[in-house]
């Protein structure tokens, strides 16, 4: 596997420790965390689960985009300027994408921005340095279908595991400095 990517399959009762050492390495002081998507529609609700699910772990990493306070196409381009305008050092993007449906259930986290909306057609600007994409569904699927069929409770099992990998990255980083400390 690429060293600057990840797959891990969300049902891997490893996954999160897997995400969370793959990203202590790349998670600094002023890293925000961007979670794109809508509450409005299954299929796109990973984002905003996720920073709903950080928020509530109290993180100490600024997050944009949760169930309340949404990061979507509509408002995306005026989020983004606010947060480009804040500079952060690093930036994760953190969206649901359609593939294969061999692929559905695959969490995926790599280096480089991401492109959200394009699998609406949405043509919008590039975001993050990571990228955590989350598979919830093939893609080829009449919208219709993709409402009917995806399952609510796959999606949230899905943030769940991606939410719980950030938290252990926080947490070994912690360590880290924390073992740093004792040694200076």
């Amino acid at each position: 596997m690429h060293k600057n990517r990840l797959e891990v399959n969300c049902e891997n009762k490893f996954a999160s420790i897997k995400i969370g050492n793959f990203l202590s390495k790349h998670i600094v002081k002023n890293t925000a965390i961007v979670c794109i998507g809508t509450d409005r529609c299954i299929v796109d609700c990973l984002g905003p689960l996720v920073g709903t699910m950080l928020k509530n772990k109290n993180i100490t990493l600024r997050v944009f985009g949760t169930l309340k306070e949404p990061v979507h196409a509509v408002n995306f381009i005026d989020k983004l300027d606010i947060i480009n305008k804040k500079g952060y050092s690093n930036i994760i993007a953190i969206d649901a994408c359609l593939s294969e449906k061999r692929k559905q259930g695959i969490i995926e986290i790599k280096e480089g921005a991401i492109s959200p909306g394009k699998g609406i057609g949405k043509i919008l600007p590039k975001i993050g340095d990571l990228s955590i994409i989350g598979i919830v569904d093939k893609s080829g699927l009449e919208f219709q279908q993709l409402l009917q069929e995806t399952r609510l409770c796959f999606i949230y099992e899905m943030a769940e595991t991606i939410a719980n990998g950030i938290d252990i990255a926080l947490k070994m980083n912690e360590v880290d400095l924390k073992t740093v400390d004792m040694y200076l």
